[in-house]
């Protein structure tokens, strides 16, 4: 360690998180937190697991909460290095780690070196409490929109003289805040722009081009179609994606979501009908 230290001009230095700033906020006042919450003076409920986050990582490398110590063979120096919490959702460095390690593994090993287009999709108000609380359910809208995407994509290569089996790709990133760290689960997805055709032994790229906007609102309209339909299918009704406050017995189904309620990339609203869009146009 000693000797690379002289070699590369770089010095390891133990990562200290007991003298940051959110460290000592955390830490002087999460049991004050805990109390008001159970005196009822605060009217929020902080679930176990994000309580199980906060207090791994007022552990998270501290060297009185363990540590491993490492020793150089060559130069028989050793260092102490704590342990950490390997939170989620958190510990800025933790996730920070991850972060990097994540995005170097797809950069690296998975995606191919052709043409990628992030989209974004988010979800109405009433819908993001009950989203949050039942992952099955916000997995199968993920699907839905995730397909419709990629069949559009599929589609368009076939169009173009792509022939036999065609295919596209996505990885998926669930983001459950927004930036100003309010309960909003969205995602936020990276497509290949394209998809791939069998020729022979070999697989040939077609490469998507141009994405006009409108293209990019039939996608959206299509796919919310195809989550609505499976929300009125299975019967699940408004009242169980809003807040007692907003719901209504009345209500029995989920209605399209306004125009100031969702987004998507390139298409500002959730669209109701393809009709009415081709209208706002002409």
């Amino acid at each position: 360690m000693a000797s690379a230290a002289r070699t590369t001009g770089v010095v390891y230095e133990r990562r200290r998180p007991e003298k940051t700033t959110l460290y000592e906020i955390v830490r002087d006042n999460v049991e004050t937190l805990y109390g008001a919450i159970d005196d009822g003076a605060i009217a929020v409920r902080i679930p176990k697991h994000a309580k199980k986050e906060i207090e791994a990582y007022l552990d998270c490398g501290l060297l009185c909460r363990g540590f491993a110590r490492l020793r150089c063979e060559r130069c028989e120096e050793s260092r102490l290095v704590a342990f950490s919490c390997k939170g989620r959702g958190f510990c800025p460095s933790c996730l920070g780690r991850r972060m990097c390690s994540t995005a170097a593994n797809l950069i690296e090993d998975i995606l191919p070196e052709v043409a990628h287009r992030p989209w974004v999709l988010t979800f109405p108000f009433p819908w993001r409490r009950r989203l949050a609380q039942d992952g099955a359910l916000f997995g199968v809208l993920t699907r839905l929109f995730v397909e419709s995407v990629a069949r559009f994509y599929e589609k368009r290569a076939a169009r173009r003289g792509a022939c036999g089996a065609v295919k596209s790709g996505a990885v998926i990133a669930v983001q459950r805040t927004s930036g100003d760290m309010r309960l909003n689960p969205h995602l936020h997805v990276v497509f290949f722009d394209g998809a791939y055709h069998e020729d022979g032994t070999e697989l040939v790229w077609n490469e998507l081009g141009h994405l006009p906007t409108r293209a990019v609102g039939q996608v959206i309209e299509h796919a919310v179609g195809r989550m609505l339909r499976y929300l009125r299918r299975h019967s699940i009704s408004k009242s169980s994606t809003t807040s007692r406050r907003t719901a209504s017995p009345r209500q029995r189904s989920v209605p399209p979501p306004s125009r100031d309620e969702s987004r998507a990339t390139g298409c500002d609203s959730w669209p109701r009908s393809r009709t009415r869009r081709r209208r706002g146009r002409s």
